[in-house]
């Protein structure tokens, strides 16, 4: 088999497995999720290929008192540090959480 073929295939199935776990997440969290408040922790820009791509970190509390940053999945781009915002995380799945 030619070793270009067998490249894009691993490739593909990292793909497929990479968005199926990203749907578990998703699904888990909108149905087993908590609310709580958060704080914009960091906003990180990346301007490279003439795109612009953010990742946004909150630092929360969990129900149990714990103190987490993690990284919302669905940020907008008018967040800013500091700023409060209403997030609903999986406990299970502490340091990702999705914006309200």
């Amino acid at each position: 088999m030619d070793k270009g073929i067998i490249m894009w295939a691993v490739f593909l199935i990292v793909i497929v497995v990479g968005i199926l776990v990203s749907r578990k997440l998703k699904k888990g969290i909108n149905e087993n999720g908590i609310e709580t408040d958060a704080v914009v922790s960091r906003v990180l820009e990346d301007m490279s290929q003439d795109l612009s791509d953010f990742t946004v970190f909150v630092k929360y509390r969990t129900e149990d008192g714990e103190e987490v940053e993690g990284v919302i999945s669905n940020p907008r781009s008018d967040l800013e540090e500091g700023q409060q915002v209403r997030i609903k995380y999986h406990p299970k799945y502490k340091n990702n959480a999705r914006l309200l």
